[in-house]
């Protein structure tokens, strides 16, 4: 009688109580037929048999038994179902034919338990037969032998789980974690790389310990896509499977075609792999043929350009994620080393371009010395004409007044000629020293708005009838600046007569103030932000090209014809503004007229209003007074010296400031005023007033210079100060000025005495 699973289920009084509820494994056991077998007949087996199956039979876990000294086999329905195909229908039969693919790795064990020693086996590999091929499983046993009644041991259970899948899940994870942690290291080695040939030769070791591999190479490829040399490689010194440097020239065309195509090429056994088979580089000196290999390209537009190569001594079957590493390797060392040409190249193209513009800045260098020495040469030929034009004048004045061959009635023009002609050239040093920023200047608060308006009437009688006349002040009320007056004023006459000979027969000339919280950026101006007076002077003349305005503020630079300007006024009103610590800004464009505006700091109101006029000097007598006349220049010290005793003064010279403290130390008291030039050699003019004021407080100082950097950039430092060349009323009016402000007391705006 036999049973078939897709049959009904047998009658339950026909079953044996043991094989009652076995399911389809008990129904299988009561339909074959045992009466041939070594068993015997079903109602003659041992009850222990009987015992052991219903236990086996009831169980809802994978469990199998062995009876008796054969082991013959049987197992319930969850084993059953993990057979799947591989059950043959038939059970009893000894387990050494019940499972031939591994009973070498059981047989040990159940002979073992045979004998009375159970054991436990967590994860043991074990061969089994599925889908028609061999397959390397793991699984979980548990040997436990049964007994008799009278002790002996009858049988063996087996108490199983399958942890194949399991163990691959865990495998598979530790196996992407080490392919994660390979993959970091490359990366950091190959960002921080700074030589292609070092970075790879590391890559190549580190890839080679993670494969445990024999031999690990980069090769470069040719226009034609031929392997053409080895870049960098790394073999494993304790192996020797390494193939002859020259193997990329040997690669056979069918893995040539697979690498071109973008292929990995994976070979686990070079024996009987096509691609491998009669490739001679497999073969290293004095060594066995390679066993294994991978090879990973790199495309470029279609075209090889690298390949990456990981060998081993014996055959292997190479891992998916191996191989994603070797891909990703290659994939990420060829970036880097991109990354490193581009840098080359970029750094070579720095160097040039450092090379170049040093190179360029050189040759401005020497433009801009070249347009210097040109403006030098243009300048000092400008002044170098008016002054002999001046001097002219003079020298021929002179000549006539010592001939004594004029009329005496002729004698006083001629005198009076002179003193115009220095007066002129005054003005002309005046200018000079405006655009140098090295003019003396009395700096006074004043109101921009109340002296443009007090300069209209001359400006009007400078431009005549033709030309419109119009005025914006601001009407703030507080739109003050700390600057010098008369140069303020200079700076707008000269910026009107300069419209006005842009104009022409005609036009309107137009002044604006107001304030403003920045200077526009401009040619070699950068914006400024701050507090500042903005006066714009507009005219509608026939304005200027661009690239005259570069050099409009040059002394003796002029677009007029000639006769028609000496070309200093607009460098009077660009030195002007700078020393007051403005900016001068032009717009204009050829027939549309010139805007010119001046930037000036603007300055606090609270500070005291200064009004423009100077101060009367006060009626005290000055005769009989002692004056130390301090010069290093003997022909100017002996003519001051002569002025001031025709004013009543009784002098005392010193050729320097060392001679005159001699003097002071010697008899202080014989001297009211001491009367310095600034620039002298050894110690200047304005130390050794401050040495005077510090020890001879009861002297008043009064300096003169006609050029002073100093002076100019930081103020007079409280002294009373005379410009050169100086007139007799110049000398006695600040005279009497210092001497009677002395007698005051120090002036709390000055900082100490003059």
């Amino acid at each position: 009688m036999s049973y078939n699973p897709g049959e009904a289920p047998l009658p339950a009084s026909t079953v044996p109580g043991f094989l009652a509820n076995g399911g389809e494994m008990g129904a299988l056991i009561h339909s074959q037929d045992w009466a041939g077998t070594p068993l015997g007949a079903l109602e003659q087996w041992p009850q222990t048999l009987k015992i052991m199956l219903a236990t086996l039979l009831h169980s809802p876990q994978p469990m199998v038994m062995g009876w008796g000294t054969e082991l013959f086999s049987f197992f319930n329905d969850s084993y059953r179902r993990m057979l799947g195909s591989r059950f043959s229908g038939v059970l009893g039969l000894p387990a050494a034919e019940q499972w031939p693919d591994s009973w070498g790795e059981i047989g040990p064990i159940a002979a073992r338990a045979l004998a009375g020693q159970g054991s436990h086996h967590e994860n043991m590999p074990l061969t089994v037969t599925r889908d028609g091929g061999q397959e390397r499983t793991w699984w979980t046993l548990c040997f436990q032998p049964f007994c008799d009644t009278a002790g002996h041991v009858a049988g063996v259970y087996c108490h199983l789980a399958e942890t194949t899948e399991k163990l691959r899940l865990e495998e598979g994870k530790a196996q992407a974690q080490q392919q994660q942690a390979m993959l970091a290291e490359v990366g950091d080695l190959l960002r921080d790389g700074v030589a292609s040939g070092p970075m790879m030769a590391t890559a190549a070791q580190k890839l080679g310990h993670y494969l445990h591999a024999a031999y690990v190479a980069y090769a470069e490829a040719g226009e034609s896509g031929e392997l053409t040399q080895v870049l960098e490689s790394w073999a494993d010194a304790h192996l020797a499977c390494a193939p002859d440097p020259c193997w990329p020239g040997a690669c056979n065309a069918a893995l040539l075609e697979a690498l071109r195509s973008g292929q990995t090429v994976v070979v686990s056994d070079s024996t009987t792999d096509s691609l491998a088979v009669g490739a001679p580089w497999l073969a290293g000196a004095g060594s066995a043929m390679a066993g294994a290999f991978m090879i990973s390209p790199v495309l470029v537009n279609g075209r090889l350009a690298m390949v990456l190569l990981a060998m081993d001594c014996r055959a292997r079957a190479w891992r998916n994620v191996e191989k994603a590493v070797l891909q990703e390797t290659v994939a990420r060392t060829w970036a880097a080393h991109q990354r490193l040409l581009s840098e080359q190249s970029l750094r070579l193209a720095n160097a040039l371009l450092e090379q170049r513009t040093a190179e360029l800045l050189c040759s401005e260098t020497a433009l801009r010395q070249s347009q210097k020495l040109e403006m030098m040469g243009h300048l000092t030929g400008g002044v170098a004409h008016d002054f002999n034009n001046l001097l002219a004048v003079i020298n021929t004045s002179v000549e006539l007044l010592c001939s004594n061959r004029l009329p005496p009635e002729h004698c006083n023009y001629y005198l009076g000629l002179i003193r115009t002609t220095v007066e002129r050239a005054v003005k002309l040093t005046g200018q000079l020293l405006a655009f140098a920023r090295q003019q003396p200047l009395i700096a006074q608060v004043f109101d921009v708005d109340q002296q443009v308006h007090s300069v209209i009437d001359l400006i009007k009688t400078l431009m005549g009838s033709q030309v419109t006349i119009a005025h914006h002040p601001s009407g703030d009320g507080d739109c003050c600046v700390l600057a010098d007056i008369s140069q303020f004023e200079i700076a707008l006459l000269n910026l009107a007569v300069n419209a006005r000979d842009a104009m022409g027969a005609g036009g309107q000339f137009t002044l604006r103030v107001e304030q403003v919280d920045q200077v526009p950026a401009g040619p070699d101006r950068v914006s400024r932000r701050g507090s500042f007076i903005a006066v714009s002077a507009w005219d509608t003349g026939c304005g200027m090209a661009p690239e005259k305005l570069e050099a409009i503020f040059l002394p003796f630079y002029t677009t007029k014809a000639v006769g028609k300007g000496t070309g200093l006024g607009l460098s009077q009103v660009f030195g002007f503004v700078k020393q007051a610590g403005g900016e001068v800004a032009v717009i204009s464009e050829p027939g549309s007229g010139s805007v010119f505006t001046l930037y000036l700091p603007r300055a606090d109101r609270a500070a005291e209003l200064q009004a423009p006029a100077a101060l009367a000097g006060p009626d005290i007598s000055c005769e009989g007074m002692g004056v130390l006349v301090v010069e290093d220049n003997e022909d100017l010290a002996q003519i001051s010296c002569e002025i001031l005793e025709v004013l009543g003064y009784r002098t005392v010279w010193a050729a320097s400031a060392a001679a005159a403290l001699s003097l002071l130390a010697s008899d202080a008291g014989r001297f009211s005023l001491v009367f310095s030039d600034v620039v002298m050699p050894g110690m200047g003019g304005i130390e050794f007033g401050k040495q005077v004021r510090r020890q001879y407080p009861e002297l008043a100082v009064v300096l003169t210079s006609g050029y002073n950097s100093a002076m100019a950039g930081q103020g007079d430092y409280g002294f009373e100060l005379v410009l050169k060349p100086y007139t007799s009323d110049t000398l006695a009016r600040v005279f009497r000025q210092a001497i009677a402000q002395h007698k005051r007391g120090p002036d709390p705006q000055s900082g100490g005495s003059s």
